[in-house]
């Protein structure tokens, strides 16, 4: 029998012989180096911290570097990802194949901690291990392609850094790094929205389960953040650390024996406005590559590994930063942001409820200064701080909603800015990015700082998932990028799939960052399956540090006494998150802590009903089942074809007062409970 780490060996012998014999010279490319490899020999790895989790990296045999990585569950190794490429090729220079291994570098343990006053941790810190790998080409002598591989007991992560011969330029023309799963691994994917008005945006519908052995069609690839499950581990794969030059990555559309590659944006986003290829010069840093991965889904959906990922927040203090619950008119009626007299009843509600702010959407600039002045003096005058909107603006963008040309131009956003910084607007909602490129990415990041030094907040709609940015710029409070309840405006089969898709999102979509979904809907403007029950658990279950809640005066304040406090109790802001029960596209059961109180979102994303046992909840040692309580569920529901209005029994709420051993939640239904010990 042959020693199988001689394999690789009498391969290559095998290989050079077969080109000498030809007649073909193996080192001027005769070898086809996208033949796939079944395995390499692992000259280095990184464990994380408590051992379970191994980088593997080492060069096939040609000269590719490549990596795995493997899990050890009872003393048995277990791949999270099989053999996966490394490297890149640049507009002039390569490493991708070619490569030697220069320098390994030794193990160093490393932690981080942030305070910051949005995300599902408030305060979070984390220990790993890292390690960097120094490959050299010797078509470049001058250049060295370092990468850092980071290890914690539940994330791995690796990045780019390119050193040598300062000032040398970089533009990335092909990234290889791939993520190769194993055969049988099963698939949470968004397709990415296709170029066109308004888009990308991260708002297609995010598929149910499949598998990497037939991936569904996605002409424009798939979506960061992705999620898989293999017979021993959850993993999201997603990025982070997002820094000039940088463009907003996708897993490319193309997929080849579970094998996914990391691909740019298309082209044609941003009205075909700039190319695609980030860009930088040495010394150079990609962002991280990001495998958040655990046998237990609780550990990614809780995972904080994007922000820990990310660089600490630019200079400035940010003590005034605030987040909070906010009315917004727009969807009810969408011509409201130009009628001052129906925005007054939404700050009216935020006041009435114990909300911070209300948002003013498109084209508020029809009625004026003197109106906006009074609008802001009402709002003041109740407690309630406004928000505006506004367009993106520049070439990129081919929406007319306005204000307009107030945020691409550097000179005209700062001068906008400070002006209503000095009107007494609290932040400003900005919309139609439509593009990943690097100039976009750049665009999101001047508007960041720019508000930070005028001390307003921001939200991003119409924008690239969240990356990190809310550790460097703490002002970020949320960000668009899903399906959310707006689309129940424009399109009647949303109904269908919203049940269903509110429990993949806390696994997916909110694990990277807040997500602005604008929950909440208890009244009859639309159509939907989703209960009352369910649209109140959504205020927890779905993170947001400005959580714009939908409905109208009416559909609030009729409620009973009991739901309208804990509409106005409901925090915005988190302390902990624990999954206590779920899976995506069935259902999840999510606490989050603020202070001493705990809240429970739990929601039914099928047609069956069901039953979860808190009987083994313990939070903190403090909330157990019996425990006081305010509890809202939905009233007994006599069929899911029930079409719901404000009459049918599925949009009746039952109150208690004790924290039950076990939730039977019926059809597409739900319960938010408040526990305050």
């Amino acid at each position: 029998m042959i020693n199988s780490r001689l394999l690789p060996i009498l391969l290559v012998l095998v290989m050079i012989f077969a080109a000498c014999s030809s007649g073909a010279d193996p080192s001027r490319g005769a070898v086809d180096l996208s033949t796939p490899v079944d395995r390499f020999e692992a000259e280095t790895e990184l464990v994380s911290p408590d051992g379970t989790l191994r980088f593997e990296v080492g060069l096939d045999e040609f000269q590719r570097p490549r990596f795995r990585v493997v899990r050890s569950i009872d003393g048995d190794d277990t791949p999270v990802l099989n053999d996966s490429t490394l490297g890149f090729e640049a507009s002039t220079f390569s490493f991708s194949k070619a490569l030697i291994i220069d320098a390994i570098g030794p193990v160093e343990a490393v932690s981080d901690s942030f305070d910051l006053p949005t995300g599902k941790a408030r305060s979070a810190s984390i220990d790993a291990n890292q390690r960097s790998v120094t490959f050299r080409s010797a078509a470049h002598p001058d250049l060295l392609l370092t990468t850092d591989f980071w290890a914690s007991n539940n994330a791995a992560a690796f990045r780019y850094r390119i050193d040598g011969d300062a000032g040398t330029p970089v533009k990335i023309d092909i990234e290889r790094s791939s993520f190769a799963f194993p055969s049988g691994t099963e698939t949470w994917l968004q397709p990415h929205d296709a170029p066109s008005f308004a888009q990308p945006a991260y708002e297609m519908p995010r598929e149910t389960a499949g598998t990497v052995d037939q991936p569904r069609s996605a002409p424009y690839g798939w979506a960061f953040p992705a999620l898989f499950r293999s017979d021993t581990s959850w993993t999201l794969l997603t990025e982070s650390a997002l820094a000039p030059g940088h463009a907003g990555s996708r897993l490319g559309s193309t997929v080849t024996d579970g094998e996914f590659v990391v691909g740019p944006p298309d082209p044609a986003e941003g009205n075909v406005v700039s190319d695609t290829a980030s860009v930088g010069v040495v010394p150079w840093a990609s962002p991280w590559r990001i495998i958040i991965t655990s046998p237990d889904l609780g550990n990614v959906t809780e995972s904080n590994a994007v922000r820990h990922l990310s660089p600490p927040p630019v200079d400035g203090d940010f003590s005034w930063v605030r987040p909070g619950r906010v009315s917004w008119s727009w969807w009810s009626d969408h011509p409201s942001s130009r009628e001052p007299d129906k925005l007054r009843t939404f700050v009216d509600l935020a006041a009435d409820i114990g909300w911070e702010y209300s948002l003013i959407d498109a084209n508020w600039d029809s009625f004026g200064d003197e109106e906006l002045a009074n609008l802001i003096s009402h709002a003041e005058d109740r407690g309630v701080r406004l928000m505006l909107w506004y367009n993106s603006g520049g070439p990129n963008n081919a929406v007319t909603e306005a204000p307009r040309n107030r945020m691409a131009d550097p000179q005209i956003r700062q001068t906008e800015m400070a002006r209503i910084a000095a009107l007494g607007i609290a932040g400003i909602k900005v919309d139609f990015f439509q593009s990943d490129k690097p100039p976009t990415i750049q665009l999101y990041r001047d508007i960041l700082q720019d508000a930070a030094d005028n001390q307003l907040l921001v939200n991003f709609h119409g924008a690239t998932v969240p990356r990190g940015w809310s550790r460097e710029f703490p002002n970020l409070m949320t960000v668009e990028a899903v399906r959310g309840a707006e689309i129940y405006t424009f399109d009647l089969g949303y109904r269908n799939i919203a049940p269903r898709q509110n429990t993949q999102l806390p696994f997916t979509r909110n694990v990277v960052g807040s997500m602005d979904y604008t929950p909440v809907i208890l009244g009859d403007t639309v159509r939907r399956l989703t209960t009352n029950g369910h649209e109140l658990a959504l205020a927890v279950v779905f993170e947001s540090g400005l959580q714009h809640f939908v409905d109208t005066p009416e559909a609030y304040l009729s409620q009973p006494d009991e739901v309208v406090d804990l509409l106005g109790t409901v925090p915005s802001v988190w302390d902990e998150m624990q999954l206590i029960d779920g899976f995506p596209g069935t259902h999840a059961v999510i606490a989050r802590r603020n202070g001493e109180t705990w809240w429970i979102g739990a929601i039914n994303g099928t047609a069956d009903s069901q039953t979860i046992s808190l009987d083994s909840v313990s939070l903190d040692g403090i909330v157990e089942p019996g425990s006081a309580a305010t509890v809202v569920c939905d009233a007994s529901r006599q069929s899911p074809d029930q079409e719901p209005t404000d009459q049918m029994p599925a949009d009746l709420l039952e109150i208690g007062t004790e924290l039950p051993s076990a939730l039977t939640i019926g059809p597409y239904g739900g319960c938010l409970i408040r526990v305050t010990p």
